[in-house]
C-alpha cells in the first residue's frame, strides 16, 4: 500500500496536470488525512499547520496550471517535476547542514 506521502503528491499531481479537474475547497478536504498521517511518520514537518498546508498546496496546484498556460513551450513532465521538488522540500522537515 502507498503510503500518505505517495497518495498526497499522486493527488496533487492529479490536480496539477488534469485541467477537467475542478480545484477548490474539497480537495482541501481530501488532502488534511493525508497530511496528518504523512506528519505521523514524520514524512512531512509536524511543526506546520495542517489547513494551512492543505491550502498552500492548493495554491501551488492552482499556480502550476497557471504557468504552464504561460508557458507551454516547456516540456510538462519537467514542470511537474519542478512542481514535485518545491513540494518535497517545503513539507519535509529541515535537515542540518
Amino acid at each position: 500500500m502507498d503510503s500518505a506521502w505517495d497518495r498526497l503528491l499522486d493527488l496533487v499531481d492529479r490536480l496539477a496536470t488534469d485541467p477537467t479537474l475542478t480545484i477548490g475547497a474539497e480537495n482541501e478536504a481530501e488532502m488534511v488525512p493525508l497530511i496528518s498521517a504523512a506528519m505521523e511518520v514524520h514524512d512531512i514537518d509536524s511543526e506546520l499547520d495542517v489547513p494551512d498546508v492543505a491550502r498552500w498546496l492548493v495554491g501551488l496546484v492552482h499556480a502550476h496550471r497557471a504557468v504552464r498556460a504561460a508557458h507551454p513551450e516547456v516540456d510538462p513532465e519537467d514542470d511537474l517535476s519542478d512542481l514535485r521538488v518545491i513540494v518535497t522540500r517545503w513539507l519535509h522537515r529541515a535537515r542540518p547542514r
